[in-house]
């Protein structure tokens, strides 16, 4: 028996190329977008990371104010009739700071009273300790959602 073979037209193997050719040129423009894609979301993310340094300095500098408005405190108020206070907050602008100051457990600040602080005896802090240190201040800054914290002996 004899096996006759179609013979395919050229019209119909220019049309199968077609077809391969459009579905290569959809992969191509999927996979340039998807780059594109990854790239945009990249360029974002740095802009954030690059907005929130500067969140973190004006943190930074709300905290410092804290720590200075402790030690002013701290300077102004020595006496037992007129005590500093052991907590400062305050805003500058939209940036908030919260200071706290503890004792030395050893520390008399006041040679009139024996071991005492002039923050309370509430405020004396085991943790806190040193040869001529009195006071341990720390202030934590905050500014959006980046908070920054400096912790000084005094």
């Amino acid at each position: 028996m004899c096996h006759i073979d179609k013979v395919q037209s050229p019209k119909s193997k220019i049309q199968k190329s077609e077809g391969i050719a459009l579905l290569f040129i959809v992969l191509i423009t999927s996979l340039i977008l998807s780059i594109g894609l990854g790239l945009t979301a990249l360029l974002i993310q740095g802009m954030r990371i690059t907005g929130e340094i500067g969140y973190s300095v004006v943190a930074f500098y709300a905290a410092d104010n804290g720590i200075e408005e402790a030690l002013y405190d701290l300077y102004l108020h020595s006496s037992p009739l007129d005590p500093p206070s052991p907590l400062h907050s305050g805003n500058l602008d939209s940036a908030h700071y919260q200071t706290s100051a503890k004792c030395d457990k050893d520390a008399n600040p006041n040679p009139d009273l024996p071991d005492s602080c002039l923050l309370g005896e509430a405020n004396i802090d085991p943790n806190c300790d040193g040869d001529t240190l009195k006071y341990c201040l720390k202030s934590v800054g905050s500014y959006q959602r980046v908070k920054r914290a400096i912790e000084i002996n005094y």
